[in-house]
């Protein structure tokens, strides 16, 4: 998943708000969002058919899940990978205690990522390069891509900070229809990477933004929401997969 923004503590009548889009080779599969049974407890999220995994997810707690990629010049197979991080993460029922957790990561056995934890009072992001190091986020509209968290410098992140800043003060009833609009956008002006969804052919190896992600987590008692486009947001409509919320006992939309 290469874009991934989240709205936290900012927004009244819900503490986190995410909208997400993952980005892979066409081929590789997956499945679709479903309430899994782990160790810890029961979660909801979707699935990386290939090594197990899942690029977001959601604990019956309340906190959630993200992970993407950071690029390296030599991608190293053998290594675990980052996709079950996220599992690994849904284990703990705060933000706080997964962070400290990410703070202990061992070096040198993943690839690059970034690795955003957050719940209805933190949130966080481990970003590692051989050793890693966690960041506190502060309460804001925040975007994870394929660089440093919310580095201006990447033009791809300064627009989707300013698109979803925007999008923050407008009317909270219209935020996810406007961060879905986000999603969908070919805005970028450095190649069809540059783009929110992406879309590249078999001559650049299949690759393309495969799903997305919109989910609203209300305050306890309010409104929750859970969307999923099983495929470019672009050309796919968001199916309404609140029902997720409710298995976790984190409410439904109403």
């Amino acid at each position: 998943m290469c874009t991934l923004i989240a709205l936290h503590r900012c927004v009244p009548g819900a503490p986190l708000v995410v909208a997400a889009n993952r980005d892979e080779y066409h081929e590789r599969p997956a499945e679709g969002p479903a309430l899994r049974e782990t160790p810890a407890g029961l979660v909801a999220a979707p699935r990386d058919l290939r090594a197990g995994g899942t690029w977001l997810g959601l604990n019956r707690h309340g906190t959630f899940a993200a992970i993407t990629n950071r690029p390296t010049a030599c991608l190293d197979p053998t290594r675990r990978s980052r996709g079950l991080l996220v599992m690994d993460a849904l284990a703990w029922a705060k933000a706080s205690d997964a962070a400290e957790w990410m703070s202990g990561l061992q070096s040198g056995l993943y690839n690059p990522f970034n690795l955003l934890v957050a719940d209805a009072e933190h949130a966080c992001v481990a970003v590692y390069e051989e050793w890693v190091r966690v960041e506190r986020l502060e309460p804001g509209v925040h975007v994870i891509g394929n660089a440093d968290p919310d580095d201006r410098a990447v033009p791809k992140i300064d627009r989707l900070l300013a698109r979803a800043e925007q999008a923050a003060r407008g009317e909270p009833e219209r935020l996810l229809d406007e961060l879905a609009a986000v999603c969908a956008g070919h805005d970028g002006d450095d190649g069809p990477l540059a783009d929110t969804c992406i879309h590249l052919g078999s001559e650049r190896g299949g690759y393309g933004t495969r799903s997305s992600t919109l989910l609203w987590l209300g305050e306890p008692g309010g409104r929750s929401e859970w969307r999923f486009a099983a495929g470019a947001p672009c050309r796919t409509e968001y199916e309404d997969c609140s029902k997720l919320l409710h298995g976790l006992g984190l409410g439904a939309r109403s």
